[in-house]
C-alpha cells in the first residue's frame, strides 16, 4: 500500500483504495486514537473491516463527547452528543435512524460478542467529525506494516508528527498484545507481512480480551434536581432506554418545577423512578406545599426530602413528621460542571462502598450521562435505587 494514502484524510476514494487491506472480517490489529491520545491497543477498540467499510467499537467516540448507550437484548444501540443529536443502530434488523426517526442507508451496525461496531465514515460525518489513516514506519515495529486510525474533532498535531510522539508507546503496546508470558516456550515473533497477523487469529464471534484487571466497584445511588429544564426529558429518554438493567434513579422537585412542567412530573412518576421534595426554603409549609402539588399533578406521596445545608439549618420538623432527609457530602452538585473523567474520578474502588450521585438537569449531565451509565456497567458497579426505605449515606 502506497504511504501517501495512508497519511491523507479518508474521503471516498481512499476508502475504495484500502479494501484490499480491510478485506478480511475479523477483528484486524490496527492502532485506534482520538485527537492527540492514543487508544490501549486491545480487542475493544480495535476496528472491524467488512466490505471496504471501517467500523469501529461505539465506545471510542466517548472522548470525542459522542456517547454510547445500548441494550444487549434488544440489540440496540444509540451514538448521542448531548440530547439534541442522536443516531439509533438496531444490530437485529439492520435498520438505522436519525433522532428524528428518518431511515438512514449507512452500512448496518454489527455486534461481536458483547460489542457494537458503527460505520466509522458516516458516524464522523453526522457528529462533525473526520478521520484519517496513518502509516507507522516500519522502523517503529520492527519491519512491520501497521496503521493508527485517528479521529479527529478539533485542530491536532499531524499524523507523521503524532506517530513520532508516540513511537515508544506504539512499540510496547505492540509487543505487549503479541506477546504470551510462558515460563516454558519463548514469545512469538512477528511476522513480516503487510497486515500482522496475531498468534492465534480471532474468530468474528469469539471474544478475546487483554484489558487489565477489572475494577470492582460498589453501590452507587443516582438522582436529579432541576427537572422544569428541556434536559430533564433527555436524562429519562437515557434511563428508559437502560430498563432492562432496572436503572431507576430519584428526582427531587420543587414547587416551580411541579408548576411549569407538570408532564415530567407525571413521565417520572410513570417510568417507575422515585421522586422526593427539593427544599429551598427548608420549612414544614414548604414540604407541605410541594407535597400537595405533587399528589394534585401525579398522584404520588413522599416523605423523601432534601436541601443545600445553608436552608436546611433546622432539622427537627423532619425527624417530628417522620420525613427522610437525603444527603450526602459525596452528591455532585452540577454546579461546577464536572466533566466525565471528574466524575469517574471521583467513584470508590471498593465493592463495600456507597456512593450518592446527585446532578443538575440544568448543567451538563444531560450530556455525559450516556458515558456514566456505560462506565458503571463495565465496572461491574451497582446501580442502588432511592427509596423512602434506603438508608441515607452517611
Amino acid at each position: 500500500m502506497k504511504r501517501i494514502i495512508a497519511s491523507a484524510l479518508i474521503t471516498i476514494c481512499v476508502a475504495i483504495v484500502f479494501v484490499p487491506v480491510f478485506s478480511r472480517a475479523n477483528i484486524t490489529p490496527y492502532f485506534m486514537a482520538v485527537n492527540d491520545t492514543l487508544l490501549p491497543f486491545r480487542t475493544d477498540t480495535m476496528p472491524y473491516i467488512s466490505g471496504g467499510d471501517i467500523f469501529v467499537p461505539d465506545k471510542v467516540f466517548e472522548g470525542l463527547e459522542v456517547f454510547a448507550i445500548g441494550s444487549d437484548e434488544s440489540e440496540f444501540v444509540r451514538l448521542y452528543r448531548g440530547f439534541s443529536k442522536y443516531v439509533d443502530f438496531y444490530t437485529a434488523t439492520g435498520v438505522t435512524e436519525d433522532q428524528d426517526g428518518n431511515n438512514l442507508s449507512w452500512p448496518p451496525a454489527r455486534r461481536i460478542g458483547r460489542r457494537f461496531y458503527v460505520p466509522l465514515r458516516q458516524v464522523c460525518s453526522y457528529f462533525d467529525l473526520t478521520y484519517e489513516i496513518i502509516e507507522i514506519p516500519r522502523t517503529v515495529i520492527e519491519g512491520e506494516q501497521m496503521w493508527v486510525v485517528r479521529i479527529i474533532s478539533s485542530t491536532v498535531i499531524n499524523g507523521p508528527t503524532f506517530v513520532g510522539l508516540n513511537k515508544n508507546a506504539i512499540r510496547k503496546a505492540y509487543n505487549d498484545y503479541y506477546t504470551t508470558p510462558s515460563p516454558s516456550s519463548p514469545s512469538p515473533q512477528p511476522t513480516n507481512s503487510s497486515v500482522p497477523s496475531p498468534t492465534s487469529p480471532t474468530p468474528v464471534d469469539q471474544e478475546e480480551e487483554t484489558t487489565p484487571d477489572i475494577i470492582i466497584g460498589g453501590s452507587i445511588l443516582l438522582s436529579f434536581f432541576d427537572v422544569s429544564t428541556q434536559s430533564a426529558g433527555g436524562v429519562l429518554d437515557l434511563l428508559d432506554i437502560q430498563t432492562s438493567y432496572s436503572y431507576h434513579s430519584c428526582f427531587f422537585v420543587s414547587a416551580d418545577d411541579i408548576s411549569r412542567n407538570p408532564a415530567i412530573i407525571r413521565r417520572i412518576a410513570g417510568s417507575g423512578h422515585m421522586i422526593g421534595i427539593m427544599l429551598a426554603k427548608g420549612t414544614y409549609n414548604e414540604y407541605l406545599e410541594v407535597s400537595g402539588l405533587l399528589f394534585e399533578v401525579a398522584k404520588v406521596k413522599t416523605v423523601l426530602v432534601s436541601g443545600d445545608e445553608s436552608v436546611l439549618t433546622d432539622r427537627g420538623w423532619i425527624n417530628d413528621n417522620g420525613l427522610i432527609l437525603w444527603e450526602s457530602p459525596q452528591s455532585l452538585a452540577d454546579t461546577e460542571d464536572p466533566s466525565l473523567n471528574d466524575v469517574i474520578e471521583s467513584l470508590p474502588r471498593d465493592i463495600a462502598s456507597r456512593t450518592n450521585l446527585m446532578f443538575s438537569c440544568s448543567g451538563n449531565a444531560a450530556s455525559i450521562l450516556p458515558g456514566i451509565i456505560s462506565y458503571l456497567r463495565e465496572n461491574n458497579y451497582t446501580l442502588e435505587r432511592i427509596t423512602e426505605t434506603t438508608a441515607p449515606l452517611k
